[in-house]
C-alpha cells in the first residue's frame, strides 16, 4: 500500500504545475481583465484546460490503483492500459482546444483594444 501512495502522489505531482497555471490564469482573467470581447472565450478556454488537468489527475490515480491491484500481471492490464492511453489522448486534444480558445479570446480582446 505504501507503493501505491507514493505512486499516486508522484502521478498527481506531474499535474500540479499545469493545475497551478490554470488556476492562476483563471484568477487573472476573472479579476484583472476588463469585460472586453473575447474575455468569456478566454475564460472558457482556461476552464476547459483546468477540467482536463483535473481529469488527468483522477485518471492517474485510477491508473495507479489498477496497476497496484493487479494480481495476475500485465496481461490482465493490457486492455485497460489501452483505454487509459486513448483517454489521455482525448484529454490532450480537449486541452489543446482550450488553449486555442484562450488565444482566440486574447486576439479578440487585442483587436477590440486596437479599434478603440
Amino acid at each position: 500500500m505504501d507503493g501505491f501512495f507514493t505512486q499516486m502522489l508522484t502521478m498527481l505531482g506531474y499535474q500540479l504545475p499545469e493545475l497551478l497555471a490554470c488556476v492562476a490564469s483563471a484568477a487573472m482573467l476573472a479579476m484583472w481583465a476588463p469585460p472586453v470581447p473575447g474575455r468569456k472565450l478566454a475564460l472558457a478556454g482556461i476552464a476547459l484546460m483546468l477540467l482536463t488537468t483535473l481529469l488527468r489527475g483522477v485518471t492517474s490515480v485510477w491508473q495507479a490503483w489498477v496497476i497496484n491491484s493487479a494480481t495476475d500481471g500485465y496481461a490482465s492490464l493490457s486492455g485497460m492500459m489501452g483505454l487509459f492511453s486513448a483517454f489521455g489522448m482525448l484529454l490532450g486534444v480537449i486541452s489543446a482546444a482550450g488553449l486555442v480558445m484562450l488565444a482566440w479570446g486574447a486576439c479578440k480582446a487585442m483587436q477590440a483594444a486596437r479599434a478603440a
